[in-house]
């Protein structure tokens, strides 16, 4: 869900022809990825507490058995993953288009297969073991399941690719602002 409000930042602008007015503004794209990222993060947070509490409820499972604070970690690698995802798409949109539309529903199922939300990462070919690796959200999913019984993976390691990850995904998508506006990207989709 947060993966997607950062993403519909540029989707929405995309849809409704009005790329162009949101960059009149003297706004840079960190704005766009930080204001819809901490509603992304408010928004999640309150389906968390209530999927939270349902699956407590109904299935028996805890959340709280780990811990607050490694729910709190958890939570924390989940958003700064969703808002990787988001700039990503935020990027690809300013890239190629409307044909990038596409990425905002795929990346997100890719992520699920390749980083182990359903099963323990080392279940994956050798190959795909090696591209999860590379993906943070590895290490946050693998990290709370330990707390499950499951071998686990170095959280800290997981936010340090994440802010590396991060930071170029914030200076990808100045450049992609730029270039958007020089090839006359964002005036095609406007109106």
């Amino acid at each position: 869900m947060c993966q997607i409000d950062v993403a519909y930042v540029m989707l929405f602008d995309m849809w409704s022809k009005s790329l162009k007015h949101t960059f009149v503004a003297p706004v840079r794209g960190y704005h766009l990825v930080f204001g819809s990222l901490g509603f992304g993060i408010l928004r999640s947070t309150l389906v968390f507490i209530l999927l939270a509490v349902l699956s407590r409820y109904l299935f028996g499972f805890d959340f709280l058995k780990a811990g607050a604070v490694p729910l709190l970690l958890f939570l924390a690698g989940i958003f700064v993953s969703a808002g990787l995802i988001g700039i990503v798409v935020c990027i690809s949109i300013l890239t190629f288009g409307q044909r990038a539309e596409v990425a905002a529903w795929t990346l997100s199922g890719i992520m699920m297969f390749v980083c182990g939300i359903y099963y323990p990462v080392e279940t994956l070919p050798a190959p795909f073991l090696m591209i999860a690796r590379a993906i943070p959200l590895t290490y946050f999913l693998e990290y709370f399941r330990s707390f499950y019984g499951y071998p686990g993976e170095n959280v800290l390691f997981g936010f340090a690719l994440a802010a590396v990850y991060f930071v170029i995904g914030l200076f990808m998508l100045e450049l992609a602002v730029e270039r958007a506006r020089r090839t006359g990207i964002m005036l095609r989709l406007s109106e």
